[in-house]
């Protein structure tokens, strides 16, 4: 019920869907620094890459040097050297 009343709010006021959903907000500050709200897990770290669990799929992030400089439930503070990042929809995992 709540999801209704979130997504009628979210559709009259007319915010944006990160604002209203559940999807991730990810912010680059040239191409050093990110911040991702809304990430549900982390699937794979290393100086290189990056795959995240969202709401909306997996998120990939590919670079140089990347170090996590801020963990906490819902916002991931990343530093390092960006050069690529990608979505995948609808990931059916392997068992």
């Amino acid at each position: 019920m709540f999801k209704k009343i979130q997504t009628s709010v979210g559709d009259i006021l007319d915010f944006p869907p990160d604002v209203a959903g559940e999807g991730p907000k990810i912010t680059i500050t040239g191409r050093q620094q990110i911040l991702i709200e809304n990430y549900q897990s982390i699937i794979n770290f290393s100086e290189e890459e990056i795959r995240l669990e969202t709401a909306d799929g997996e998120v990939f992030l590919r670079g140089k040097g990347f170090v996590l400089k801020t963990i906490l439930a819902t916002e991931l503070r990343i530093e390092g050297e960006l050069n690529a990042l990608s979505f995948e929809e609808g990931v059916e995992k392997n068992v």
